[in-house]
């Protein structure tokens, strides 16, 4: 269904099930549906997941305006609320780990009371000289070929095996998002250091990352969970970055048992 956010800005958001709600935040540059599988196991298991596509991706509107962290942030904060969400287990991916961790920073919501952060980098993703390098590269690939930019970054993602359709599938996901915003995405990464929002995060927050993930080494796992006070990692075995993929069900089945656990043994 579509959302009006804002005047003139509609996001597309995905509402399946009626429980206790997961809110996914998914990750550059695709949308909501990368966690197609894990949304509809935690449904049918009665769970409300919810899942959306920030503004210049996906199926959401395309504006101009608002392509950085702080209004994805917002705009995040806006589905939680007028969707009446409460005691939310909020998942961020890739980007979205960081939009996910900047809005619970400087919101401090009360209706969110778990953080996954999924193949995450942060605080700063390109914290590196040769990660900068990364992104100014990826960025100039984008400005060159968008459709191949996307296209050679989705071949990286996995570990375990994947159909060509699957890989097509994904990459038309990613395809249609706009130039704009995918470059936004990308500068928003190379540019922003949310290290001073981490030390603000106070709620249970556990960190999947797959262990052979080749876009963001499995040590920034460990460095960022140094950071994020009494925070947990999760060693995905048999994952590179797309976990909803290399391990659809394990995943599913490790959000599901930590959004049942009491928030006390949750932390």
């Amino acid at each position: 269904m579509k959302m009006e956010v804002t005047k003139g800005v509609n996001l597309f958001v995905q509402d399946w099930g009626r429980g206790k709600p997961i809110v996914f935040v998914h990750g550059w540059p695709y949308g909501h549906r990368i966690f197609e599988y894990q949304m509809m196991k935690l449904a049918n298991k009665g769970y409300r997941a919810v899942g959306f596509d920030l503004r210049g991706y996906g199926y959401s509107e395309r504006p101009w305006d608002g392509n950085n962290y702080d209004t994805w942030a917002a705009d995040l904060g806006w589905v939680i609320k007028n969707l009446d969400l409460r005691d939310v287990t909020l998942v961020g991916y890739c980007l979205g780990g960081a939009i996910a961790a900047h809005y619970w920073a400087t919101s401090k919501d009360s209706r969110v009371s778990k953080l996954a952060l999924v193949s995450t980098a942060l605080p700063w993703a390109a914290s590196s000289p040769e990660d900068k390098k990364w992104y100014e590269a990826t960025i100039k690939s984008c400005y060159e070929d968008q459709a191949k930019c996307t296209w050679d970054f989705t071949s990286n993602l996995f570990h375990q095996p994947v159909s060509a359709e699957y890989h097509r599938w994904l990459w038309d996901l990613g395809r249609i998002a706009s130039i704009h915003a995918t470059i936004r995405g990308l500068e928003e990464m190379r540019d922003r250091d949310l290290s001073s929002d981490l030390g603000k995060i106070t709620i249970p927050t556990r960190i999947y990352h797959g262990v052979y993930d080749k876009v963001i080494p499995f040590s920034k796992a460990e460095a960022l969970q140094k950071l994020i006070k009494g925070s947990t990692v999760v060693r995905c075995e048999n994952s590179g970055h797309a976990i909803y993929w290399d391990e659809k069900d394990n995943f599913a089945d490790a959000l599901e048992k930590w959004t049942a656990e009491s928030l006390a043994k949750a932390a």
